[in-house]
């Protein structure tokens, strides 16, 4: 078994790539592994080695080139610095991403792909640059353990419990190109390299440290919080001040360490300039922290990527403070010190909960923390079946992260703010829902049309009533060869709304019996019967076979939509050999208030 331990980082990688091929397809424009804001990160390369546009004119080349047309996943990082543009993100990913960059267009050479930055070899190295991370971080991870005591079964669980048990493993897979699982790798070797620096001085300890402190810092600059480890690792203030002693007394070893930083922390300074002529560029724009501002327990316990909520992993190890205080009352106010500064500023950025998916995704860069700490839980635990027990519930939660994985890899979690509805909604949930979530207080007016497929209600497509096959009562609309349109509704739109911010949401459960469905929810909206607006709502990842599903999808009418316009609902199925049912369908026309937080709002379809 000592085999099988000391292999675990070895062991995790291959879960990682084993899911890596189950469930990323970087092929498909949707799935891109250089996406979000790994765009900006990475756009630094190709700007520098390829296009020699440090004003990213490229961008749009790329986007229409790789990913969707419809730009659901575009990202602009180029902000406006005076008459220039600047990439809001920090160069150290970038620096890390050099050798695999440079690898990419090697491998793009010599299969004959384009060599743009963006085709597939640099799509995959990029992914690999994750996973090889991943493997680094584990590594790491076990050495921390050991450097404070645990012995290999030990640290190799708790290595296991962090990697699979958190949402880590979805921003190594899935989102692969943000910056948390290189955070986590450099954040774990800086403790590693700063405890040894610090009770086994070596001179390449402190080199180390101090590189992988500006890269820390140079990805993440909140991320440089990390030096109030130090006195943490340190144990006490005599071991803290008698390694100071130690760096002073080597001054070659400083001046070797100090002109390296500052080579490092030079390049932003030089990017800044030759972006923007200016040596020192403020390049968030609007984005910014409001230190006044916390949500602390909004990041923490909110149903809307609350960091405990959908990784109560950390939440557990919280008890390992118990131990800390036990063993180090040092060690334990440092790091609470820590712990609670870190949370509370990262809760102050303007946007708490960072538009993130599977759960509160700033917290994966400190995970090293999380494994201490669970560490010191089961220090602190004496009797075995205790033990057993909190290994069991470790067990349980990493089977629980799988599934939630695999939930936000099919967007069963939607992209929208989570509400405790939504959260409930889709807690335990196997299958996507079509699901519209409106702020009820955003909400004027609404008008509702409504049928149950029972009685002739003067609606489109009634010869479409089929009996024998409902959701309740006798009869639903049944589209097939003969007749592809399902009932539906044709409305003049002028008496349905009070206000210019408006939308249409349709309900309705749905029945296929075939694996495979290619129909659609159809809401067209038109001007002297013709389409001028087309919206087609695809249901095969929502319908499932032979079984009664619900289903909602909603819809912004085109703002500059004319009074006499009217809106055209119905569902539609091409198939020439599967059926489609339709029945209790609802139809609500909504007037919202005409303010920014309510003309595009998430999960809503923006009309095409």
């Amino acid at each position: 078994m000592k085999y099988v331990y000391r292999h675990i980082p070895e062991i995790i990688l291959l879960i990682y790539i084993a899911l890596f091929f189950g469930f990323k397809e970087p092929a498909k424009p949707w799935d891109r592994v250089i996406n979000s804001d790994g765009k900006g990160y990475y756009a630094y390369l190709p700007a520098i080695f390829i296009y020699h546009d440090l004003q990213f004119g490229f961008v749009e080349q790329y986007e229409a080139q790789y990913y969707p047309s419809d730009k659901s996943v575009f990202k602009e990082f180029r902000n406006q610095a005076g008459e220039k543009k600047v990439n809001k993100y920090f160069p150290g990913l970038a620096i890390i991403w050099l050798p695999f960059f440079l690898l990419g267009h090697l491998i793009a050479w010599l299969t004959h792909y384009p060599m743009d930055g963006y085709s597939l070899p640099y799509q995959y190295l990029i992914a690999i640059s994750a996973l090889m991370y991943l493997w680094l971080g584990a590594r790491w991870l076990q050495k921390a353990l050991a450097c404070f005591a645990a012995d290999e079964r030990t640290a190799a669980f708790i290595t296991l419990a962090v990697t699979i048990g958190t949402n880590l493993l979805f921003f190594t897979i899935v989102e692969a190109s943000m910056t948390h699982v290189f955070s986590f790798t450099l954040i774990t070797g800086f403790v590693c390299t700063s405890f040894h620096c610090i009770h086994n001085y070596r001179h390449k300890w402190f080199i180390f440290s101090l590189l992988l402190f500006i890269l820390i810092v140079m990805i993440r600059p909140t991320n440089g919080l990390i030096l109030l480890l130090v006195p943490f690792l340190a144990g006490s203030n005599a071991s803290l001040a008698a390694s100071f002693r130690k760096v002073l007394r080597e001054p070659l070893t400083l001046l070797f360490g100090g002109i390296l930083a500052v080579i490092l922390i030079s390049i932003p300074f030089i990017l800044w300039k030759l972006q923007t002529g200016q040596w020192l560029v403020y390049a968030y724009g609007a984005e910014r922290l409001d230190i006044l501002k916390p949500n602390v327990l909004n990041i923490l316990f909110g149903f809307n990527r609350g960091w405990f909520i959908y990784t109560p992993m950390a939440f557990i190890s919280l008890a390992g403070l118990i131990g800390l205080f036990r063993q180090n009352r040092y060690r334990f106010y440092w790091l609470l010190a820590f712990l609670v500064i870190f949370i509370y500023i990262t809760s102050c950025w303007w946007v708490w909960y960072y538009a993130s998916k599977c759960g509160q995704r700033v917290f994966i860069d400190i995970y090293v923390v999380v494994g201490i700490l669970l560490l010191h839980l089961y220090k602190v635990i004496q009797a075995k079946s205790f033990k057993r027990l909190l290994s069991i519930t470790v067990i349980f939660l990493m089977g629980l992260n799988i599934f939630q994985f695999y939930q936000h890899t099919r967007w069963i979690y939607p992209p929208s703010d989570i509400t405790s509805e939504i959260f409930m909604d889709s807690f335990l949930s196997v299958h996507q829902k079509a699901r519209v979530y409106l702020p009820v207080e955003g909400i004027i007016a609404e008008t509702t049309l409504s049928t149950d497929m029972e009685t002739d209600q003067g609606w489109m497509n009634t010869r479409t009533r089929f009996e024998g096959i409902a959701h309740k009562g006798n009869r639903s609309s049944r589209t097939d060869t003969i007749i592809p349109y399902s009932i539906g509704v044709e409305k003049r739109l002028d008496s349905l709304f009070v206000t210019s911010n408006r939308i249409i949401c349709v309900e309705a459960w749905i029945l296929t019996p075939q694996e495979r469905t290619e129909a659609t929810l159809v809401i067209d909206f038109q001007i002297d019967g013709k389409s001028i607006s087309y919206n087609p709502v695809y249901l095969e990842r929502f319908a499932q076979t032979n079984r009664w599903t619900r289903i909602q999808a909603a819809v912004y009418v085109p703002s500059n939509f004319p009074a006499n316009g009217t809106g055209k609902i119905y569902f539609y199925n091409p198939s020439k050999t599967n059926p489609f049912y339709v029945d209790d369908m609802k139809i609500d026309y909504y007037s919202l208030k005409d303010i920014p937080d309510y003309r595009k709002i998430e999960g809503i379809k923006l009309p095409e």
